[in-house]
């Protein structure tokens, strides 16, 4: 994020306040004006909960004894591109040719498919119906369906919380998808960092929610890491090790302590190369902007029980950064998606005031397409003031500033970038 704009807060600091919980002794004088006047939608519909996924159960019957596993996705792959797996279950898991299975959804998808596949990967049966409805298999189409790929959520954050941002939600974009393994009580996370629109250090980790820390073992493919200098001192994230315990108990992934290191190696003269990481077009030194490959790290969470994995969706994790207040001193704190705006997992911050900041923005977003592309630098994602449309995501009937202003409407602005707007 370029910081063209210097916001001034008038603080009310005592003495005491100066260690990690100096923020919590803000009085702001016109806080809530200044993030109304630099938000680029006019209002934010009361009660607003940013979330774009929600959990549907669907009954499916009719499943073959050959079959292997059964999957829901997100459209018929015999006749649709760009499908989804919204969950898959091993019929060994299963105790006889009916099943209720849990999903993900979005609000782009109306009709799921639930298939049945044998041991090769080959499709037996499909049916369809409605999100939520109840599926009768039946024998799948002949020829040859395209491609699947596991469901993909996208997390994108502005690192400026509490403070206004520039509202590009592309500081950190990370996405993550889910996928069963050999062993039933065990579930694969792979977590890809794919931009970093910010010149600072952040850190990130993810809270599995709910879920206690005692209960689960994670562990990390020794592949992939996001760690590529691990004898460098820790600022945000202390701990080294990949499991760690949040406040309340909850097992925590410890991601990355530097997210600008974990997509590239140090300098030459051994500092960290901060650049905006695939948020600038025509990227070179002259616009700080540099294009990077993804990395994508795979990490193992074992429930040590079946059914708890099976049942395991993305609408139980709570990905979040880890930002500095001022220049010095461990002053952190946490920027998390709408619903868990107020938690405090790795740091207390808020020293009991959390509700001093209940109001209706959001420094994060969870995007649960598969192609979605996030805003280039300083590009708001999308706008609505007097009428006027503007930012990333701008289509009339399908806008980013529709949807702010009336939950209920353009709830697939995801699906609808301007040219030349997004990365």
């Amino acid at each position: 994020m370029k910081k063209s704009i210097f916001y001034t807060l008038l603080i009310t600091v005592t003495a005491a306040s100066f260690c990690s919980c100096i923020r919590d002794k803000f009085q702001y004088y016109g806080y809530e004006d200044q993030l109304e006047g630099y938000f680029p939608v006019g209002s934010i519909e009361i009660g607003h909960t940013w979330t774009l996924t929600s959990v549907s159960e669907s009954g499916v019957s009719g499943i073959s004894s050959d079959a292997e596993r059964v999957v829901i996705l997100s459209g018929n792959p015999f006749q649709e591109t760009g499908v989804e797996v919204l969950t898959e279950v091993k019929t060994s898991m299963l105790a006889g040719n009916y099943a209720n299975i849990s999903y993900v959804t979005a609000p782009h998808i109306s009709t799921i498919y639930a298939a049945t596949l044998d041991e090769d990967g080959n499709y037996l049966q499909m049916g369809s119906c409605s999100v939520g409805g109840s599926v009768t298999l039946k024998d799948a189409p002949t020829g040859t369906p395209k491609a699947v790929t596991p469901q993909r959520i996208y997390y994108c954050f502005e690192a400026d919380y509490p403070n206004p941002g520039d509202w590009d939600y592309n500081d950190v974009v990370m996405s993550i998808t889910k996928e069963p393994t050999d062993d039933e009580g065990v579930i694969a996370l792979h977590v890809r960092l794919d931009a970093v629109g910010y010149l600072k250090q952040i850190a990130a980790a993810i809270r599995l929610v709910g879920y206690a820390n005692s209960k689960v073992d994670i562990t990390q493919d020794e592949a992939s890491t996001f760690v590529r200098e691990p004898d460098r001192n820790r600022i945000f994230i202390k701990q080294s090790e990949v499991q760690i315990e949040g406040l309340n108990g909850n097992a925590v992934i410890n991601l990355f302590d530097d997210a600008h290191l974990a997509m590239f190696h140090l300098s030459s003269d051994g500092s960290v190369y901060r650049r905006y990481f695939n948020t600038v077009e025509n990227a070179s030194s002259n616009n700080n902007g540099a294009t990077q490959a993804p990395t994508t790290v795979t990490y193992y969470i074992d429930f040590h029980d079946a059914y708890m994995a099976r049942n395991f969706t993305l609408a139980e994790i709570d990905p979040f950064i880890l930002v500095q207040y001022g220049t010095a001193g461990e002053n952190f704190w946490e920027v998390h998606t709408h619903p868990y705006k107020l938690t405090e997992i790795l740091y207390k911050y808020y020293n009991g005031a959390a509700q001093s900041y209940n109001n209706g923005f959001s420094w994060a977003l969870a995007i649960p397409y598969g192609q979605f592309r996030w805003p280039l630098e300083e590009q708001a994602i999308g706008g609505r003031k007097n009428t006027i449309v503007s930012g990333a995501y701008q289509t009339s009937g399908h806008s980013f500033g529709e949807w702010i202003l009336d939950h209920a409407k353009s709830q697939d602005w995801y699906r609808y970038p301007a040219d030349g707007a997004v990365y």
